[in-house]
């Protein structure tokens, strides 16, 4: 079964490059972008009234949005708020943003954030960052070997 990841991110270049990187992985996940946090906040309100069974796996979400931001979306996804529902509260989370403050690396955290990194500008540095965390959040749940690897 192919894993899916919610991407929301506002910057059309930097879901292009995802989506590059996405395909120069060896192992395939299929990936849905989100242009903002509320068209995300709206389909996983559908996917729950549906009482979907493929919700995302994770979600990489940037941080600094129009209209509802990232922090706001992750507080709804932890919380249980997208109708009721909680199976959202127990997908990873990962925030990546270019500019992030300390406080809001604090936020991020409290709020459920499972991990809340620096958005790299390099090519070459964005496709480590992307090909660890997939490594990291998706395959290790489907493989006990490598369970205990880390970022």
């Amino acid at each position: 079964m192919i894993r899916e990841i919610f991407v929301v991110d506002d910057n059309a270049d930097y879901q292009f490059l995802f989506f590059k990187l996405m395909k120069e992985l060896a192992t395939p996940y299929s990936v849905k972008f989100f242009e903002n946090a509320k068209a995300c906040h709206k389909h996983m309100k559908v996917l729950q009234a549906k009482k979907a069974e493929n919700l995302p796996a994770l979600v990489v979400l940037d941080l600094n949005m129009p209209e509802m931001n990232g922090l706001q979306l992750l507080k709804i996804l932890k919380s249980s708020a997208v109708d009721g529902g909680d199976a959202a509260t127990d997908i990873p989370v990962v925030i990546m943003s270019s500019y992030i403050s300390e406080q809001q690396v604090r936020q991020c955290y409290e709020a459920g954030a499972n991990a809340v990194l620096d958005k790299p500008t390099d090519f070459l540095q964005l496709k480590t960052t992307v090909q660890a965390i997939c490594r990291f959040w998706l395959d290790r749940s489907n493989n006990p070997a490598i369970s205990s690897l880390a970022l």
